[in-house]
């Protein structure tokens, strides 16, 4: 019987790490074939067909599967086997004498029960230390490609996320899961949502058309992508933004801001209520764009629009999410994973100040689920005068922001539409840049942290205001410009210092 103990980590489903040393002679290459093999993981199963075949290239297999894999240097031998659907712990005895080796599982819980899976290889020599190192280390960047037309939407090579039918029991899930040579990497049980690694190289359209017709396949999609919008500097020269040094007051409502992350010293580690990297859970959380710096430090009040007073010396406590890569990129999955922590977190408002064409019944599906939990969503509208509508901003009871400069007249860059609720001041300097230096910046962005923050300091003073009424509070609020009521541009109105008075002392127009 193979040894086996149990590794508890807090915060996360129970490890097992299984110590296994085989002691036989590896098996010998056949000549006359070229190198090829295959490779297919099902859970806790595993069949491997290999002639003369690199070690190395066998592990790349796993960790496009997304296993973890660490191995001393100097190993690399040619393998030629046939394991057909035997544990993983058997085949992998079988594939790695003479060596030693460890490994490490992980369980994926969600609608179907916990599933095991396996997160890391460790492959060493066993009379020598072990001297082991990170192969194919992972840059921790989505890898994302482009359907073949000009407007196709982005998403993640190789991976489909997909909702299951109630009822569906653990040997139905793993036989649609052979079908597809799909591999599960992760799962969000609270919006019973699965995300599946698949061969390299798939056609993820195509492969999500046939999909979605199976019958225990509720919901299925690519795992799209979306960037960062591009930064407008209107001034590169001037003199940066200070920090005010302000502090939340105690239970004040907290807003999760989903964005780029949070850099070091950047002066508002008194309003961080909690930091959290959705790209890479077990990564300290980081910014190297910068964007999400400027947007916690609107949102948290630290830093001003022109055009506010900015007086308050009340400061709004944010919850620091990344859900973009180091290249500005973001995932579906990482996004609904940040949403899910940000509740765990019980931030009562959500600041997206991005957006993308690319509307996903996922995310609309996780907006719905936020506002269910009492969350208030507020997003930018999107920073090209197009009017086409951008997510997530454009989706039911988000509040979509567009943005005003000086005199209140709207932004030139602001887009436009029937989601349009309020606009706000677009415009601020900040002590960091975003993919570039401090100095002044514009953008939706800026008005939807701003609104943010507004909605945050409204929720402190009435703590029960469900998105309905806050968003007849906005309304009430906002000074009318434009055309009288609401518009396509404007909203219900602008955010402007007379507004911010209206709404948060309950003045009148």
């Amino acid at each position: 019987m193979k040894p086996t103990f149990t590794v508890p980590r807090p915060g996360r489903p129970q490890i097992l790490i299984l110590l296994l040393l085989a002691g036989m002679a590896p098996a010998l290459p056949m000549p006359g074939h070229a190198a090829r093999h295959t490779l297919a993981l099902d859970c806790d199963r595993m069949t491997l067909v290999a002639w003369e075949t690199p070690l190395t290239n066998i592990l790349n297999d796993l960790v496009h599967a997304g296993i973890n894999v660490r191995i001393s240097p100097d190993i690399n031998p040619l393998v030629t086997s046939t394991i057909v659907d035997v544990e993983v712990e058997d085949g992998m005895e079988k594939l790695l004498r003479p060596y030693g080796y460890v490994l490490i599982w992980d369980v994926v819980p969600g609608p179907v029960g916990d599933l095991p899976r396996l997160a890391e290889i460790q492959i060493f020599h066993q009379d020598r230390p072990r001297n082991l190192q990170q192969f194919a280390p992972d840059d921790g960047n989505f890898r994302v490609v482009r359907g073949p037309l000009p407007d196709s939407p982005m998403y993640v090579a190789d991976e489909v996320l997909l909702a299951l039918k109630p009822g569906v029991s653990v040997a139905e899930f793993r036989l649609f899961l052979s079908q597809i040579g799909g591999t599960i990497i992760d799962s969000i049980p609270s919006l019973g949502l699965y995300r599946i690694r698949v061969p390299a190289g798939a056609n993820i359209p195509s492969l999500v058309e046939q999909i979605a017709n199976n019958p225990i396949v509720s919901r299925a999609e690519p795992n799209f992508a979306a960037k960062l919008p591009v930064p407008e500097i209107t001034d590169r020269t001037g003199a940066a933004g200070a920090v005010r040094n302000i502090t939340a007051a105690p239970g004040a409502a907290k807003v999760a801001v989903l964005d780029s992350g949070l850099m070091d010293g950047a002066g508002i580690d008194g309003l961080v209520a909690a930091r959290y990297d959705a790209v890479n859970p077990d990564r300290p959380l980081s910014d190297r764009a910068g964007h999400g710096t400027q947007m916690a430090m609107i949102a948290s009040g630290a830093v001003t629009p022109e055009g506010t007073a900015g007086d308050s010396a009340d400061g709004v406590p944010v919850v620091a999410i990344r859900a973009f890569d180091d290249n500005g990129i973001t995932s579906n999955f990482a996004l609904m994973r940040a949403v899910d922590r940000a509740l765990a977190e019980g931030a009562k408002v959500l600041n997206m100040s991005w957006g993308t064409e690319t509307p996903s019944s996922f995310i609309k599906t996780t907006m719905a689920y936020a506002q269910q939990q009492g969350m208030i969503i507020v997003a930018a509208a999107g920073n090209e005068p197009t009017g086409t509508p951008v997510y997530p901003s454009a989706f039911d009871g988000v509040i979509a922001v567009s943005a005003v400069g000086e005199n209140n007249q709207i932004w030139e860059q602001s887009n436009y539409g029937s989601q349009i609720v309020v606009s706000a001041p677009g415009k601020a300097s900040f002590p960091v840049g975003h993919d570039g230096p401090p100095g002044r910046y514009a953008g939706t962005s800026i008005s939807s942290a701003y609104t943010a923050n507004l909605v945050a300091r409204y929720l402190t003073e009435h703590p029960n205001a469900s998105a309905g009424e806050i968003t007849r509070a906005l309304r009430a609020a906002a000074t009318d410009e434009g055309a009288s009521g609401r518009d396509a541009y404007y909203g219900y109105g602008v955010l402007d210092d007379a507004a911010v008075q209206r709404l948060l002392d309950g003045g009148t127009r």
